[in-house]
Order: structure tokens, then sequence, then C-alpha cells
């Protein structure tokens, strides 16, 4: 997993479309980034990884992990909550990631020791969900190398001096344009070396009498428009 090409061979492997339509009744859009496309700072310009597991096989190959005589290329071990939903998942990925000859194999746990596992960093792979993201600085909170876990969300401990640049000048600059284009970069920068696959923006559905009014809901999956709804009378 060190090496980008097999990460970005994994996100090939991954078929999204077929997992929102059967998992998620197609509630959900593919994403490219942990920013929802509506943001101020969101860019589609980034390297995209959709399914292709001719691609894949292609990266496996190139980064020198050829098929053994049993179809496999090597084995990763992915942990996941015992959540129904978390192991569906994982299962899924499982199958998909076999075709391409990558073994994936599953370890199921109660939540508190998986997420105590994910926070200390001890995993291969591991899938959660980012929800009420409205700043972009969520990018150097889960990847700057002053983020590693557990002082911080960059639990796979990925370090691009780069990256860190752009997002400590970022931070600092009060020039809107300018920030702007430090976090394309940024995205840009996380798209190519891929330290973790963004799967999809889940739908927000907001079901409310019609006497509330101002009801707006949020791409980020927050729900501060609440402080905001009125009742009409």
């Amino acid at each position: 997993l060190k090496d980008a090409r097999v990460r970005q061979a994994i996100a090939c492997a991954i078929d999204r479309e077929l997992i929102i339509q059967t998992l998620m009744g197609g509630h959900a859009r593919p994403a490219s980034s942990l920013l929802p496309p509506d943001h101020w700072a969101w860019t589609g310009d980034v390297a995209r990884y959709d399914f292709d597991p001719a691609r894949a096989a292609r990266l496996l190959d190139e980064a020198g992990h050829r098929r053994g005589a049993n179809g496999v290329r090597f084995h990763l071990t992915m942990k996941t909550s015992n959540d129904e939903g978390a192991r569906l998942l994982a299962a899924v990925l499982q199958q998909q990631l076999a075709g391409v000859g990558i073994a994936l194999d599953l370890r199921s746990y109660e939540f508190a020791t998986f997420y105590s596992d994910v926070t200390r960093g001890t995993f291969q792979m591991y899938s959660l969900r980012w929800a009420g993201i409205e700043q972009p600085d969520i990018f150097s909170y889960a990847f700057s190398t002053a983020n590693f876990s557990p002082k911080g969300f960059n639990r796979s401990h990925y370090s691009n001096p780069r990256l860190d640049a752009l997002l400590d000048d970022a931070a600092q600059s009060e020039d809107m344009a300018g920030r702007r284009s430090e976090y394309v970069e940024a995205q840009q920068i996380l798209a190519r070396d891929l330290p973790a696959v963004n799967l999809w923006y889940m739908d927000t559905v907001v079901v409310h009498n019609r006497r509330l009014t101002q009801v707006v809901p949020s791409p980020s999956g927050s729900y501060t428009f609440l402080e905001t709804a009125e009742l009409a009378h």
C-alpha cells in the first residue's frame, strides 16, 4: 500500500456505481474529493479512477505484483465494525478486489475496538464516513504531517511536503482566490497520491412539515439549517 500505483489500482477495482445502486438504493453520487461539489474550494479537475479492472491489473503489474498460480497477487486485511452496513460493504469490496487478484481478508470487531485500532493506526485498510464537512481545513486534519494519529486524523501517516506547505499557506491567507487555488492543488495532489479513496456523497434527505420553512439541506450532511428553520403559523 506504500506504492501509489497499488492504491490507484484498488480505486479502479471498485465499482462504486454498482454499490450505490445495490447497497444504497441509488441515494448517493460518486465522489472525487472530501468536499461536496458545490463547496467554494471544490474542484473536479483531478485524476479520476472509474471502475476499470483492466487498468487496475496494469497498475498492479507495473508495481511488480503479478498474479500467482492461484490468481492471487497478494493479501490485504480490512478491518470493519460489526455494523451490518459496514460488513456488507466490506464483503462487496472483497469480491471486487478479488477480480483483480487482491485477496482481501476481513476482520470484524465491535465498534469501540474497531475505532481504537483505526485511531492508533493499526490497520491496512478500513472504511468510515465523514459528515458535517464545512471547511476545507479538513484536508489538514486528515492528511497533513502535523496531524499524524493519535494526535490528529492522519491515521495512515501519509506525508507530502508540498501538500503541507499548501495547506499551511491556505490556512493563513486572507486572499480567497489564492486560498482556492491552493486547495485546488491540494485536491489534485491527494487524487494522484490517493492516501484514501473517496467513494461517494450520500444524499441528504429531510422530511418535514410544509409549515416549517427555510429548510435547506446541506450537501455536507450537517443539519445546521435547523438553527434557522422557522415554523410558519
